[in-house]
């Protein structure tokens, strides 16, 4: 039976649920994302489960109520069949008690008209026969009346039991489709949880990943700033003789920015530069300012003081002279403008 089916898969789909939300449980403990996103794959097929069985339970159920309403039809027209026979039965037995009463009480005059009127013994015998089949036609059409009433009456009562058990099967289904939808709803709740607690996860991952790059980013600006800063000092200790340009060693070659060469690609970008002699940057607010062997305007820390309108301020990036801080925008995007001296 389709009833008895559609338990089975009832039962069964309670069972693996609860597996399924014990399982969750421990995966979330053990934070295996791969697992958790494999439970919510199979909670989402046993979802999809329940809502088809909801549908087949729902086709059942407007099946059942059609059964319902064409059983109540022909359960008023029983009745009214049985109301028109209860109406013949009286009728006719009305009308034999009437043919009852005449026969007895003109029973002499009707024998003696009937002695009277034959006209020889075969006639009288057969008007008497007459008389008596009149009377047992009454009383077979009697019984034939309410052979038809009782038999009427027992189909009124077969249909009106009929109906009472597809209420009772209608009112089953509508209690299992109930059920289920608790379950469909408690089942996408799981989803939900489990997708919830995915994201959790993941953002969490993607955080620390974040921090970690953030803080390799930082090291190796910090590493590279002391290489610099370390070159420099360098530099400086070997210099002899102090150039033409103001007393500081400005650095040459291909792919190096210099004030001769006053542009230059690296990295990606386009170097340019702008000097404090022509644009002190009494706004800008760079600790430790001061001017380094190359030409190069410097913080405290030894980074290079660059203009960007690509980068927000205090971003570190890379030129050709070293590691750079963003300090001042303005400049054209895709340009780097280091501040010199020179």
């Amino acid at each position: 039976m389709k009833i008895q089916s559609s338990k089975r898969i009832w039962t069964g789909t309670i069972c693996i649920c609860a597996m399924a939300v014990l399982c969750f449980c421990l995966t979330v403990k053990a934070g295996d994302v791969e697992s958790m996103e494999n439970q919510s794959s199979e909670l989402k097929n046993q979802l999809s489960d329940i809502n088809e069985e909801i549908i087949d339970i729902g086709s059942e159920i407007a099946d059942t109520e059609e059964k319902i309403e064409e059983t109540q039809g022909e359960i008023e027209k029983t009745k009214e069949q049985l109301a028109i026979a209860r109406h013949r039965e009286n009728e006719q037995y009305e009308e034999m008690k009437v043919r009852i009463k005449y026969m007895y009480e003109n029973d002499s005059a009707s024998l003696l008209e009937v002695v009277c009127e034959a006209q020889n013994m075969s006639d009288f015998l057969n008007k008497l026969d007459f008389i008596q089949n009149i009377s047992e036609y009454d009383r077979e059409k009697l019984e034939e009346l309410h052979k038809l009433q009782t038999t009427i009456a027992d189909q009124e009562k077969h249909l009106t039991k009929e109906q009472k058990s597809q209420k009772d099967m209608k009112a089953k289904l509508s209690t299992r489709k109930k059920e289920l939808q608790a379950k469909a709803d408690q089942t996408g709740a799981d989803i939900e949880s489990l997708r919830e607690q995915i994201k959790k996860i993941k953002d969490e991952e993607a955080r620390k990943a974040a921090e970690e790059e953030l803080k390799r980013r930082e090291a190796a600006a910090k590493k590279a700033a002391q290489e610099a800063k370390e070159k420099e000092e360098k530099a400086a200790q070997t210099s002899k003789t102090p150039s033409s340009g103001g007393g500081y060693d400005m650095p040459s070659g291909n792919g190096v920015l210099t004030k001769k060469k006053g542009v230059n690609y690296f990295n990606g970008h386009r170097e340019t530069y702008y000097s404090q002699k022509v644009l002190p940057g009494g706004g800008l607010k760079i600790p430790g300012r001061h001017i380094a062997s190359d030409g190069t305007i410097r913080d405290a820390d030894g980074y290079i003081c660059v203009a960007s309108s690509d980068y927000p301020k205090g971003t570190v990036v890379q030129t050709s002279l070293g590691a750079g801080k963003v300090y001042d925008t303005g400049c054209a995007s895709g340009t780097i403008d280091i501040y010199t001296d020179w």
